[in-house]
């Protein structure tokens, strides 16, 4: 069976499914999406990925073209109508032919988990990407379908042999990767880039840094100097579909022992084992 999308609220074959190519999605880069976890046929952390869609539609103008609580419904239908049980999911809301005039499109689409077991006994490999992150940005902190500078910085990425390009912003300090939000673990304390370095929030650092507080694990959020990575005792990755990536070298020097770390693994398998919803 081919692949099946729900494009407003309309059910059609993957190939069947249309939009204007002047929808200024398609011309501009104008417009949002989210990425879902599926697991066990259910969407991790929907609510607040929906909340997300919301909150950057607000500020960008853009109408969805149909009332954003009708979503729920629509996803748990894409995920039955493809058959998913392990996977992820993408909402794109883009602009549309006349933002602020007509409705956008919304496209409702599944596909195959991109990370495996391998990749978690292993941990990535990243290095520092030639290209910078403005932190003063207005898009940084919006999950924008304009993704281009990230494209460049993963294929950059691919030319060297890393799972992941790493930005750096303006003043020189740790930003995000090109699809990833970064922690280092140092003395028994979980440290991250804050929101003023020129990042997107994930949905996933946010659960993260909650549940380091739960098991009593020490959080800072603060500015991060490049060196701290390769002095650190641990590192690690988060985005919605990897939950927590173990990360073991930059640039070719190794982090820690150039292995998974023991409180990485802790809470990565913490996480695991939540009963997201």
């Amino acid at each position: 069976m081919g692949a099946v999308i729900c494009l407003n609220g309309r059910f059609l074959p993957a190939d069947h499914a249309r939009v204007s190519v002047l929808d200024q999605g398609f011309l501009y880069g104008y417009g949002l999406f989210e990425t879902i976890l599926v697991r066990q046929k259910r969407p991790v952390l929907l609510a607040e990925h929906l909340n997300r869609l919301k909150d950057g539609s607000a500020v960008l103008g853009i109408t969805p073209p149909l009332p954003l609580n009708e979503l729920p419904r629509l996803v748990e239908q894409t995920i039955a109508e493809n058959g998913t049980v392990d996977g992820a999911l993408r909402l794109t809301l883009s602009a549309g032919t006349a933002p602020g005039e007509v409705p956008g499109n919304l496209i409702i689409s599944t596909r195959p988990l991109p990370y495996g077991p391998r990749d978690y006994r292993q941990g990535f490999r990243a290095g520092w990407s030639s290209l910078k992150r403005n932190e003063y940005s207005p898009l940084v902190r919006l999950k924008t379908l304009n993704h281009l500078e990230n494209l460049l910085a993963r294929r950059e990425a691919r030319e060297k042999g890393w799972n992941e390009a790493l930005f750096l912003n303006t003043a020189g300090f740790v930003a995000e990767g090109t699809l990833s939000n970064i922690f280092i673990i140092k003395d028994k304390r979980v440290v991250t880039p804050s929101i003023d370095q020129g990042l997107l929030p994930g949905i996933m650092r946010r659960v993260v840094l909650e549940t380091c507080r739960r098991l009593g694990i020490e959080v800072q959020e603060r500015p991060v100097c490049p060196a701290e990575l390769t002095d650190a005792g641990e590192c690690f990755l988060t985005n919605s579909l990897m939950v927590v990536m173990p990360l073991i070298s930059i640039n070719g020097r190794p982090i820690g022992g150039g292995r998974p770390g023991m409180l990485t693994g802790l809470i990565e398998k913490t996480l695991r084992e939540l009963p997201f919803r």
